[in-house]
């Protein structure tokens, strides 16, 4: 109900507060075209959302641009914030789209897609976030909990260690709290590989290993099984150390062992890279 809510309020601040112009020289319309929202915690600041674009049960395709305006919905003053065009990351089961607005004031914010298709046409759809002050997960900037996630040296059965049908020992060699110690940048993916249902999460440690194949010991891989029950499906003590109530989540740590980088939902090779290789000797 509060989903449904959210979304008849963003639909109707959108209505009041209008749509963005499409760019000169194509036809505007309205599309039965759907924005679906890949992650879900926003904080002040220039978020990460993460967005596919779906023309009724399949991914929209032939689109050549994207540029996402948004309003804050019900602000007598119509505090606005400029279109930024969204990045496209397609090297990912599901192609989808990645915008950092900035989003000075928490609250819900209306956001409007334009989306350009190869033949010039433009069609617009609305969709909703709610910002906050301050989020749940492990912040950018912070330093990394020292986490004793369980390793093969402590539990040498690897298919505990792992949901996934065939897991990569590399990421089951030391603990966070090693890895803080190492002077390397370090990436952690908090996943459950074998237990995601939807085509959003599952590849996620697929994007993670695709890196680790090409960056090797340059950098630490660590996976976290989120589930340490696989038939209760409680949480691994590191989900509430790491502030985290969904899943996937995959961190980028510097070398001095702050978050140089997270990501919420699903994250593909080329995202992934973009933050981390700054980080690589």
């Amino acid at each position: 109900m509060r989903q449904i809510l959210f979304f008849v309020m963003a639909l109707w601040g959108l209505a009041a507060c209008g749509r963005p112009a499409a760019p000169a020289g194509v036809v505007s319309s309205v599309s039965p075209a759907q924005i679906q929202r890949l992650n879900f915690e926003y904080v002040v600041g220039t978020p990460r959302i993460s967005f596919a674009i779906f023309d009724g049960p399949d991914p929209l395709t032939n689109i050549s641009n994207v540029t996402v305006a948004a309003q804050l919905v019900g602000d007598e003053n119509g505090q606005a914030v400029a279109a930024v065009t969204a990045v496209p990351y397609t090297n990912y089961e599901i192609p989808y789209w990645v915008i950092t607005p900035q989003l000075p004031t928490p609250g819900i914010w209306g956001l409007t897609a334009v989306i350009t298709l190869a033949n010039g046409e433009a069609i617009t759809a609305p969709f909703l976030v709610e910002v906050t002050n301050e989020g749940q997960a492990i912040a950018i900037g912070a330093a990394a909990p020292p986490s004793q996630n369980r390793t093969l040296a402590t539990e040498p059965d690897l298919h505990k260690l792992s949901s996934g049908n065939d897991p990569n020992p590399a990421f089951y060699q030391m603990t966070i709290a090693d890895a803080l110690q190492t002077g390397k940048p370090t990436v952690i993916a908090f996943a459950t590989p074998g237990l995601c249902q939807t085509k959003w999460c599952t590849p996620v440690l697929d994007s993670v290993e695709a890196v680790f194949e090409a960056v090797g010991d340059q950098a630490n891989f660590i996976h976290v099984e989120v589930y340490d029950d696989f038939q209760n499906l409680t949480f691994v003590p590191e989900m509430a150390e790491w502030g985290l109530q969904t899943e996937p989540w995959v961190y980028v740590l510097d070398t001095d062992g702050r978050v140089a980088a997270r990501f919420e939902g699903p994250l593909s090779p080329r995202e992934l890279r973009l933050a981390l290789d700054p980080l690589l000797p």
